[in-house]
């Protein structure tokens, strides 16, 4: 299982309006046909560099994932958080447990996969 997982930061100035017509591009992406348990919540943890959105999803494959970042539902809301957000960041992996994932060095790891 692939989890996909972005965590955005927004500007100070992000427009409210921008805020929620990002969530309301959200609904096609989020029924995509191959994402899995799609969620989206405001993060209320102060641990950290915290952000304020978090998106979740999972995927059955690594090629389910890049079909559903090419998909023409993905840019709506893709460009509304390039105006909203300071920084964001995506985190893709494969689930698995601790000791798979424990692999010390990049080369490792991908030997691994």
């Amino acid at each position: 299982m692939i989890r996909h997982i972005v965590a955005i930061t927004l500007r100070e100035d992000a427009p409210a309006a921008d805020i929620e017509a990002f969530f309301a591009e959200l609904g096609p992406i989020s029924r995509h046909p191959l994402a899995i348990d799609y969620r989206c919540g405001w993060n209320f943890q102060t641990i950290g560099a915290p952000c304020e959105i978090a998106i979740s999803c999972a995927f059955a494959t690594r090629a389910d994932l890049d079909e559903y970042m090419a998909s023409p539902d993905h840019a709506p809301p893709g460009a509304i958080l390039q105006r909203i957000a300071e920084r964001y960041s995506v985190i893709d992996y494969e689930e698995g447990s601790i000791e798979a994932a424990g692999a010390a060095t990049r080369a490792e790891r991908e030997a691994r996969a």
